[in-house]
């Protein structure tokens, strides 16, 4: 298929680990002088929607770091910044804007920058310079259609390079390595999509980030759950026609019990193991799209 007669959403998964080669050489010539000269006391991670997703997963990485500093990474959604979550002096506070205008997330950033906090921004090239922020770090060119991939992975790529230095980079590179899936392949796998997507750990992360794909790209009313809190009440809900896909990863106390008519596993116990599972789960979201007849850069149109 032609450049010209593909859909935006598949041109951009097909460009996106060019854009990590980038990301990972930019961020690795940040200068120490940008820097505070001690070491953070906590690393607070957040953003709203596939931002909140990308900070989880970028903490699911540094914890899977065994050779990193273990200061303590806390994730969570914009709306816990404060609440929740309250910043201290010392601090590193990562917000996740792509476009430079999520009003939630620039607050919770202002706050933290108010308490004593070194304040970062994670956003698209072109986005809008975000005040708060002691310092920037740029990923890609802001998205042109809203079921964001590379803002996803990009600014993953960014926070790992960021806080995790060469080592991280030389797995960005081998994830390079791993070419596109067959589309035709995947549509006939996949049919007309999943009605529930389970997942634990880094898996639940990954399996909301898929449902929220599906909704975006399939307008598919998905349902998500982590796998303990799926055994823990909402199974009484299921009906004999569900369709289950499960995130599998390997500590997962349930994936016994779980019969899922697709599985995406989760190999290997590097920082970014995960990182396949994402894209995979980016291009089924395409692939269950088109299959449903719809356009996945307008699917109302």
């Amino acid at each position: 298929m032609s450049e010209s007669t593909m859909s935006v959403v598949e041109q951009t998964l097909r460009s996106q680990r060019e854009h990590w080669s980038a990301i990972a050489e930019r961020t690795s010539r940040t200068s120490s002088r940008d820097l505070p000269h001690e070491t953070p006391k906590r690393i607070l991670i957040f953003g709203l929607g596939s931002s909140h997703f990308a900070a989880r997963l970028s903490a699911y990485a540094l914890m899977r770091d065994k050779s990193r500093l273990r200061t303590p990474v806390v994730a969570c959604s914009s709306m816990a910044i404060g609440t929740e979550v309250i910043p201290q002096k010392g601090d590193w506070a990562i917000a996740i804007t792509h476009r430079g205008g999520s009003r939630p997330t620039l607050e919770a950033l202002d706050l933290c920058e108010k308490l004593g906090a070194f304040t970062v921004a994670v956003t698209g090239q072109d986005a809008k310079p975000v005040e708060a922020a002691k310092f920037t770090l740029t990923t890609v060119p802001v998205e042109k259609v809203e079921p964001h991939s590379i803002a996803v992975t990009g600014a993953i790529c960014a926070i790992t390079t960021f806080l995790m230095g060469a080592k991280c980079i030389e797995e960005w590179e081998a994830l390079r390595s791993i070419g596109d899936p067959n589309l035709e392949l995947l549509r006939s796998r996949v049919g007309q999509g999943p009605t529930l997507l389970l997942g634990e750990y880094e898996g639940e992360w990954l399996a909301r980030e898929g449902a929220l794909k599906l909704m975006e790209m399939a307008r598919l009313p998905v349902r998500c759950f982590g796998s303990e809190e799926w055994f823990h009440g909402p199974r009484f809900s299921q009906r004999k026609d569900e369709v289950i896909w499960h995130v599998s990863v390997p500590k997962d106390p349930r994936n016994a019990e779980i019969r899922a008519d697709h599985q995406i596993g989760i190999y290997g116990g590097t920082p970014l193991a995960w990182m396949p599972a994402l894209v995979e789960l980016q291009w089924l979201a395409l692939a269950v799209a088109l299959n449903r007849g719809l356009n996945p850069d307008d699917p109302t149109a």
